[in-house]
């Protein structure tokens, strides 16, 4: 082997690992295009007046739905840790020094974005790819899998069939359904409706609730209530892992008021942060 091809390794390895990392399968993300898409326009119909002016001037007109997947768009290494936050099932409470080593998880990064928006002595584009963060990252928090184990990935482990199928499509590619795949976008999908009429019915949904009362807690609290509905819908699947219309009814109901919460939260958050 020659000098020169010695020299090439350093840039072909770090090469070939972007490349696999960008063919990972869409279960490694938290909701679907469509969930996250969701929830930025059910927050986007509660932004006050002077929220709105701001948000035009950091990301321009087409406001937050552009955005909400831009996190997953230039996902990488540095970043992924930031989509979720492990708590194991047994958990009660939570606890930044074992779930979140580092603050490398959602909860600390919604609240470590939420700080760099709202203090206007930083640069515009600083807080631009805060903001956009924080669209996807307060999504994240709502999906109750990325609150979920270590061991398994947040489900990402767990083969399981989807209404008989045990393949999805994805990008022209297929992959095994697994049971995060089943809440990022499985459930969602079977609905059949599309992101507006979803919107629809979220707002309707919303309509009989106290949205007061649904943006109270924090980022941490949030991760509790997301944490407690992984173990008490999510992870409760039979022992054959056919997943059918049994669980798709038991879940539906706990995947329409996560995104209700995450659109209705991510309004207020935004809301407060960028109040002059």
């Amino acid at each position: 082997m020659t000098t020169g091809s010695r020299r090439q390794r350093p840039v072909i390895v770090p090469f070939v690992l972007l490349l696999c990392f960008s063919l990972l399968p869409a279960s490694l993300h938290a909701w679907g295009g469509e969930g996250h898409r969701i929830v930025a326009l059910l927050a986007q119909e509660r932004l006050t007046d002077e929220a709105k002016a701001e948000v035009i001037e950091l990301i321009g007109p087409d406001l937050l739905v552009s955005v909400a997947t831009w996190a997953d768009a230039i996902r990488d290494e540095n970043t992924e840790a930031w989509h979720y936050v492990n708590i194991p099932r047994k958990a009660h409470d939570y606890d930044p020094k074992r779930h979140c080593r580092k603050e490398d998880c959602v909860v600390a990064q919604v609240e470590r974005f939420r700080s760099i928006l709202a203090n206007p002595a930083n640069g515009k584009d600083e807080r631009a790819r805060a903001l956009k963060f924080l669209v996807h990252f307060v999504g994240d928090l709502h999906q109750p899998l990325h609150c979920g184990e270590k061991q398994d990935r947040g489900g990402n482990e767990i083969k399981v069939t989807f209404f008989d199928q045990r393949e999805r499509e994805h990008n022209g590619t297929r992959y095994p359904w697994n049971l995060h795949a089943v809440w990022d976008t499985g459930i969602i999908e079977h609905t059949g409706l599309n992101e507006q009429q979803y919107v629809e019915k979220l707002s309707v949904w919303l309509k009989s609730k106290s949205v007061e009362a649904l943006q109270r807690g924090t980022s941490e609290t949030w991760a509790m209530e997301c944490h407690e509905a992984a173990v008490k819908y999510a992870y409760v699947y039979p022992k054959d892992r056919k997943l059918g219309d049994a669980y798709f009814r038991k879940a539906l109901p706990v995947v329409d008021e996560s995104l209700a919460k995450a659109g209705v939260r991510l309004a207020s958050v935004l809301n407060e942060a960028l109040k002059k």
